[in-house]
């Protein structure tokens, strides 16, 4: 015989142990799959039997049961879990409590930034984590960005942080969704670091996706589509007015009265109205979580469809992940981890640089509709053809897969001992294909290009915890790490092509056929050693060390070894800090050790012979036999590690029972033995050799200040400000000589690299003629010594020798910022919410070459076409703006610009909708917002954004603004809505 019982709804309200509201709390019916959450105010509905029990959960929280019996109403007080509610924290090979930390460490949750829409990991990172750069470097759709801790180390090698997804160490991230992950951790100071070894002087940046939780099957999705358009445009003269302006710069009539006429009521081209489009953008998000006592699992798909706002390129991208973890028995646990993704690019962009100092006064198109291939007037604006013709008709198709694969097993051997292993897979492909057609050139050019990165990694850890006695807790893990990566290229080119039918895909219709091929492997072995000890919870002390095995490195310099130590001093368990109640937390930090870099290739060491095309020779007057050179790179077998000694000092301060904390870090780097290249004499016969020597110093200090501003039924306002100073110093290079390493710009137009890097100054410092403004009427004498005149540009003579030569270009200017800082606002008052994020960067100079280019100057560019030049010197207007071009304008301190600025980055306004009529259809939560992204920027650069730059992730030209794809406004709707 079976006995049912009816259900009936069930109601009432779930607080916490200050008898405020907790929303979002989970509440099923214990051993089913019902289930529902609390609203905003922490109230909740279901459906259940007299004979059913209740479970509620929330993270921080113990887990609380209820049996429903004759009970209609059931108010909840959720008690707190300090296990849980202690912030736990990821670490490098583990967890721990915040309160145990004794490095410097800054952490990102998803809570911080899930109420935006966003789209890449670097936009949750920006601003809200204390020592840590991040930029924008390009506004183009599928770019990548550029991340900093706490300064840049390394001169010749990679300054970007190791990133580890889930304890497997990855490459590239960019392809990650956001979505998909749980919290961040970035790990600043030795303490942190050297646990990584060889990997972690950039830093590191631990990210963990979210994991199912025990209850029924909880079903989120989320879609937003918005437009985004250039925050700001250039200003120009009109066709009407360049024409003006080239009559006055050749001196003649090359525009007729009639013609300029004819200009000023229509005619010509707006060239930035043509390049600049309204982009518009959709975004879908799927998850599905949940799980049992014995299983758990997170299941999430993405879709990212993007275009550009400037012709003309489209991105899109794909990511499914499936995070699984299962109790084997109750001594094993184990999980897998799986990320797939794919990514396509296509078409090109205009290239600024050029495509908007074409000439004005030509019009894109002819009356026929075809293009203007060359200028109307030969020899005006610049020497390219239409800026419109390539990205029109050029093809460009680029495919980037990813797979993530890691798992982990868990055996507990005793109370006290657990072994864990755990590996993975991390596999990137790309492939760039391209084709410039017969129409665009006369000969038609192919290329096809695949690469392919596999990182192969496994670990095993023994960890011993004795916390018996809470005033003796010991932890110690022993762990042994390898690692292989094998890096694969393949490239094709093809041209004079007879058609252009098969493009990139058929190159052997090229009647001109090349290709080369690469691989490279390089694999690491690795022994660690931890201990962590607590003394009566108010004294911790941490001590690692770390021993690599680099094959980069030839043997007897291939093993590295990292110590590092730290203590900490909780200050507030003592009595005369705990009695004071004004004072909530109280902890002061000190660490050291060292890490290192391996920041050369796999094959540095030695001397590789060239086998190319470039060195065959037809032998036997036929066809080319394959030629051997000897290398232009002398051997070294002696090159070892870079090695970064660090000192953090820091200090943790709660007030009022945490309604303001503080925490402020002060840092020194010194990195030594740099892996430099050294030139040599001539007749050595190799011309270079990389050699340790050289050093970099970084030092500052980190601010995390957080104010909970105001916490009752209705109202919940959080503030964070972090401010971060860093002050890079270059301390030795090879014979103490500066090196120009950053990249050439506007062809040959320069003497001498913009940048170089010098002793005495910062890693990239800007090179240039100091610009004394314009030689007034009063001035022809002066000028005349100089072979000027009146209207030329004035330069310092430094050394006073009477000539204005490459003696006298100096150091005019700075790439890096005096200070970064983020503020990040969270508003919430019953359903609705604001949350908005402001970003600066104070102190960094920008050398403005793209203002440069359009007043005309530059190789093969002819004449200005930006509005300054209207106000240009003249006898009637005795200004400061050149009327004259020379070959040295450029590169002088005219161009170089303060790139201080502060922008709103992101601004999110939603409401969020719960209760009976919603869960009848199925939904527990629906929330609708509105959110922008850089709605403003205040900034005296005269450029598109102070933000992007030219030199994308380099470091040694930081702060160059020439064709840089700008950022973007945008404007998103959206909703999400939970199941």
């Amino acid at each position: 015989m079976s006995v049912s019982f009816a259900q009936q709804t069930i109601t009432g309200k779930i607080t916490d142990e200050n008898d405020q509201s907790v929303p979002g709390a989970n509440v099923f019916i214990k051993g089913s799959t019902t289930g529902t959450t609390s609203a905003a105010d922490g109230s909740f509905s279901i459906r259940a039997a007299s004979s059913d029990t209740l479970v509620f959960s929330f993270l921080g929280y113990k887990m609380a049961e209820r049996r429903v019996g004759n009970a209609t109403t059931l108010d909840i007080s959720m008690e707190p879990d300090a296990r849980t509610l202690n912030d736990v924290v990821v670490v490098g090979y583990g967890t721990t409590r915040k309160s145990d930390l004794t490095g410097s460490l800054a952490s990102v949750t998803a809570k911080e930034f899930e109420k935006q829409p966003l789209t890449r990991m670097d936009q949750a990172l920006q601003g809200r984590a204390a020592g840590v750069q991040v930029n924008q470097t390009s506004g183009a759709p599928g770019a990548g960005f550029k991340i900093r801790i706490r300064g840049a180390n390394s001169i010749s090698g990679d300054n970007a942080p190791l990133y580890v997804l889930d304890g497997l160490v990855v490459g590239d991230i960019n392809s990650l969704n956001v979505n998909d992950i749980a919290s961040m951790e970035v790990l600043k100071d030795a303490s942190a670091t050297a646990i990584y070894g060889s990997r972690g002087a950039n830093g590191v940046i631990l990210i963990t996706t979210k994991q199912g939780r025990k209850g029924p099957a909880k079903v989120e999705f989320g879609y937003f589509t918005g437009i985004s358009n250039v925050v700001q445009k250039l200003p120009f003269m009109t066709p009407a007015e360049f024409a003006e302006g080239v009559n006055f710069a050749e001196g003649k009539e090359f525009y007729t009265p009639q013609e300029i006429d004819a200009l000023r009521n229509g005619g010509g081209e707006n060239w930035q109205e043509r390049f600049f489009k309204t982009a518009h953008s959709n975004n879908f998000q799927l998850s599905v979580s949940g799980g049992s006592d014995a299983m758990d699992y997170f299941i999430s798909g993405n879709l990212y469809d993007t275009e550009g706002t400037i012709i003309d390129q489209d991105y899109r991208r794909y990511t499914l992940r499936a995070n699984v973890n299962a109790q084997a028995s109750k001594k094993i646990k184990v999980g897998l981890n799986t990320f797939l993704s794919h990514e396509k690019s296509s078409g090109n962009r205009v290239s600024l640089s050029g495509g908007l100092t074409w000439d004005p006064t030509t019009p894109a198109y002819d009356a026929d509709g075809n293009f203007n291939f060359n200028t109307i007037k030969p020899g005006v604006g610049n020497g390219g053809i239409n800026p419109l013709v390539g990205p029109l008709n050029n093809v460009r198709d680029a495919y980037d897969n990813r797979v993530t694969l890691s798992g982990y097993a868990n055996y507990d051997i005793s109370k006290n001992l657990v072994f864990n292993v755990s590996g993975g897979l991390d596999r990137f492909e790309s492939e760039a294909n391209s084709y410039v057609p017969l129409f665009v050139n006369n000969v038609g050019n192919a290329r096809v290009f695949n690469s392919s990165v596999t990182r192969l990694q496994n670990t095993n850890r023994l960890t011993y915890t004795l916390d018996s006695n809470p005033n003796h807790v010991l932890k110690i893990d022993a762990v042994h790490e390898q690692q292989l990566v094998t890096r694969q290229s393949l490239e094709a080119t093809a041209s004079n092509f007879f058609s252009d039918l098969t493009a990139y895909r058929d190159l052997s219709l090229g009647s001109i056929q090349r290709t080369q091929n690469n691989q490279s492997d390089e694999s690491l072995q690795s022994f660690l050693g931890r201990v962590n000890y607590a003394l009566f919870d108010r004294f911790l002390f941490t001590a690692s060390v770390r021993a690599d095995g680099s094959s980069k490195f030839r043997p007897g310099n291939r093993w590295g070894v990292f110590p590092s130590g730290s203590v900490a001093w909780r200050l507030i368990e003592e009595d005369f800090i705990k009695n004071i109640s004004t004072i909530s937390n109280l902890k002061v930090r000190a660490s050291y050790g060292l890490i290192g870099s391996q920041a050369i290739g796999a094959r540095a060491t030695r001397a590789i012979p060239i086998v190319s095309p470039d060195v065959n020779y037809p032998l036997t007057g036929g066809s080319n036999t394959v030629g051997v050179a000897p290398s232009s790179r002398l051997a070294n077998p002696d090159l070892t590690w870079e090695t970064t000694r660090q000192t953090n000092l820091g200090v943790d301060l709660g007030l009022w029972n945490s309604l303001l904390t503080l925490s402020l870090d002060l840092y020194h780097k010194k990195t030594t033995d740099l892996l430099l290249n050294s030139q040599l004499p001539s007749f050595v016969g190799p011309t270079v050799v990389t050699r340790n020597i050289g050093a970099v110093e970084n030092k500052g200090f980190d601010i995390s200040l957080g104010l909970r501003v105001l916490q009752n039924d209705d109202w919940n306002i959080n503030s964070t400000l972090n401010v971060s100073r860093n002050r890079n110093k270059v301390l030795a290079l090879v014979d103490d000589k500066p090196i120009e390493l950053g990249n050439e710009y506007i062809g040959t137009t320069f003497p001498v690299n913009p940048t170089r890097v010098e002793v005495g100054k910062p890693i990239s410092s800007f090179r240039g003629y100091l610009f004394d403004g314009v030689y007034q009427l009063d001035e022809a004498d002066e000028a005349a010594k100089y072979g000027r005149k009146p209207g030329d540009a004035k330069y310092r003579d430094l050394n006073n020798d009477g000539i204005i030569s490459t003696d006298d270009i100096s150091t005019i200017g700075d790439g890096n910022p005096n200070f970064t800082w983020g503020w990040n606002w969270d508003v919430t008052y019953r359903q609705w919410n604001l949350n908005f994020l402001l970003t600066g960067s104070q102190g960094n100079d920008i050398y403005n070459f793209q203002r440069g280019r359009m007043m005309g100057l530059g190789s093969g560019q002819f004449h200005a076409v930006h509005a300054d030049y209207l106000n240009r010197w003249t006898p009637d207007n005795p200004s400061n703006i050149p009327s004259s071009r020379n070959s040295i304008e450029l590169l002088s301190s005219q161009f170089l610009e303060d790139g201080s600025y502060t922008t709103l980055k992101s601004v999110a306004f939603g409401r969020s909708f719960e209760g009976d009529l919603l869960r009848k259809v199925g939904i527990s939560r629906l929330r609708l917002y509105l959110n922008a992204d850089n709605l403003f920027i205040l900034t005296k650069y005269r450029g598109f954004d102070p933000e992007t730059t030219a030199s994308g992730g380099s470091d040694v030209d930081l702060g160059i603004d020439y064709s840089t794809y700008p950022i973007n406004r945008s404007f998103t709707l959206g909703v999400n809505v939970t199941f």
